[in-house]
């Protein structure tokens, strides 16, 4: 029996919104009982550079993983095998955090900012350029490898007013 083409694509697109809305609410379980947090900005990112696989950004709002002048904790999320775990958590994080379409080691890079200072001493949001080492970014974008980055250009997947989620921990 033949179906009509407007039946398979609607059955189609039904099927990817269900999967998409399942992945969504993996996540924001992963969040609240892996990560502990009840305010965070997220983006769902590509940055491996093969796309098989999803990432998410998540920046933390949580005042246990904020310092007063020292930025967030990012979380760099992945999924292996349906499961999501950590690849990497950053500190010190300003936002916006940007995309590059450079890769080092199969991965993008990423550009984020942090509290610093200008050559002359006085206070600034510095963005720094960070790579991937074959494992994970850095944990400090205030120090190397990361490097300072006089002109910011990449993609930005995070900004400072993207919707903040909000959410009850599970301890």
């Amino acid at each position: 029996m033949k179906m009509p083409l407007p039946f398979v694509l609607c059955a189609l697109f039904a099927l990817h919104e269900q999967a998409g809305a399942a992945s969504a609410a993996t996540i924001q379980d992963f969040v609240r009982s892996k990560l502990g947090l009840s305010r965070y900005q997220e983006a769902d990112v590509v940055l491996n550079g093969s796309g098989t696989t999803g990432q998410y950004l998540v920046y933390a709002r949580d005042s246990t993983w904020c310092g007063a002048t020292g930025g967030c904790t990012l979380f760099i999320l992945t999924s292996s095998g349906g499961n999501w775990h950590v690849l990497s958590r950053m500190t010190l994080v300003h936002l916006p955090v940007r995309v590059l379409p450079h890769l080092s080691k199969g991965w993008h890079d990423l550009e984020v900012s942090y509290s610093g200072k200008l050559p002359d001493g006085r206070p600034a949001l510095v963005t720094s350029h960070i790579r991937f080492d074959g494992a994970r970014y850095p944990l400090n974008p205030s120090v190397p490898p990361a490097e300072p980055v006089e002109r910011p250009e990449g993609q930005i997947v995070l900004a400072p007013d993207s919707p903040i989620q909000t959410s009850a921990p599970q301890h």
